[in-house]
């Protein structure tokens, strides 16, 4: 696309003679500019008005506003406000203009609106520029260390990328979307920061993105958790975990992992991102595997919960709620049923142990861990059965449908 102009005099000084020429026109008619092949990626910090080329093409007419104003049937403030930027260009004044000053009328709209786009631009930077204190919200090392945003030295380029990650175009949507992030609930907790509790939920529904579930249906999870416990008996996360996604999709329910992020010391949450598609998520961390399952018949209890909440999180410190103790009570009847709790109480042996969990259809690990945790046990005893998880071993979710 080149530059032309309807004023013969005007479009010979394209290819000759530029001495006669305004530093602004001259720019604005330079030799062969092919605005296709122009470089679009610099963005200055400043507009321009389309006012200040009307005003050499003006000149080089040898027009005054007040020319200008009688030509068009303009009022010579209107003239005068366009000439600053204050009045918008519209597509009548630019074929007005085309016709006083044989600059075409396209020209005229380009540039108005490349200067609305920029004055956009602009305050979107500045609204950036007053909002980095967010940054101090944000735990930018590790989402940085986890690859989550790029390693940028600006801090107005940090908050690009951490506005990016949140899914938001600016610093105010931002604030909105924490507003009603579940973290927003747990801003009194203990120990925790909420912009990385904020992060960690929000890697959990990223990675649900790449789960498809049926709709929510509570009885096919429940036939889940029962597939789930018998899945406990795996050694390797290789071996049950995708098994474990999929029969937990098919009943709705997204379950994810999420790796660990200082200031946000959880062990999982449970959530409804939708009315008919639940999450799952879990702290992705190498400890003992009978940890990840009780943490993982935790969340599951909140999802039969009724009255639905909207979040539910799991914090290591245990300081909890009743919805948070009912779910540890849960967990602990679904391993090991209420009636086994006398034998339990009577394992004295790791041999013992193993056949007790044998009988019961679910890992000695378990059972140690329980042993462990109510104390019948000293810690150490019958660690051996204990599985230490290796997620290295992990294959990815699968696409169940």
């Amino acid at each position: 696309m080149k530059i032309a102009f309807k004023n013969p005099r005007l479009q010979a000084l394209l290819s000759d003679d530029k001495s006669r020429l305004s530093p602004g026109m001259t720019d604005m008619v330079a030799d062969n500019v092919d605005l296709s092949e122009m470089v679009w990626g610099f963005e200055p910090n400043y507009v321009v008005p389309p006012g200040w080329t009307l005003e050499d093409a003006l000149q080089e007419n040898a027009l005054s506003p007040d020319d200008l104003a009688r030509s068009t049937g303009m009022s010579v403030e209107h003239i005068n406000r366009l000439l600053t930027g204050e009045a918008p260009l519209t597509y009548v004044i630019a074929i007005q203009l085309e016709a006083a000053t044989g600059v075409l009328a396209g020209f005229w709209n380009d540039l108005e609106r490349g200067y609305r786009t920029d004055l956009v631009r602009l305050a979107k930077e500045d609204r950036l520029s007053r909002s980095l204190g967010l940054l101090d919200d944000l735990p930018i090392a590790e989402m940085t260390r986890l690859g989550l945003i790029a390693d940028r030295d600006e801090p107005d380029n940090r908050l690009r990328e951490a506005l990016g990650f949140f899914g938001v175009e600016d610093a105010s949507g931002l604030t909105e979307a924490w507003s009603r992030s579940p973290a927003a609930r747990f801003r009194g907790q203990p120990d925790s920061d909420p912009g990385a509790l904020a992060v960690w939920l929000r890697l959990g529904e990223l990675e649900s993105e790449h789960i498809p579930c049926q709709p929510w249906n509570p009885d096919l999870f429940r036939e889940a958790l029962d597939a789930a416990r018998s899945l406990t008996v795996c050694d390797h996360p290789g071996d049950w975990y995708p098994q474990l996604v999929a029969e937990c999709a098919r009943a709705g329910a997204a379950l994810v992992t999420a790796p660990e992020i200082a200031g946000a010391p959880v062990s999982g949450a449970a959530r409804w991102p939708a009315p008919q598609r639940a999450l799952i998520q879990l702290r992705l961390r190498n400890e003992w595997s009978d940890i990840f399952w009780f943490s993982f018949f935790h969340e599951a209890a909140h999802l039969l919960d009724e009255p639905r909440q909207p979040i539910y999180v799991n914090f290591q410190d245990r300081r909890q709620d009743q919805a948070e103790h009912a779910a540890d009570a849960f967990a602990r009847r679904f391993l090991i049923p209420p009636p086994y709790d006398q034998q339990l109480g009577g394992l004295r042996t790791p041999a013992e142990a193993e056949t007790f969990a044998d009988d019961l259809g679910v890992h000695p690990g378990i059972v140690v861990g329980r042993l462990q945790h109510d104390r019948i046990w000293p810690p150490g005893r019958g660690d051996h059965l204990r599985r230490p998880l290796d997620w290295a071993l992990r294959q990815p979710e699968p696409g169940i449908v």
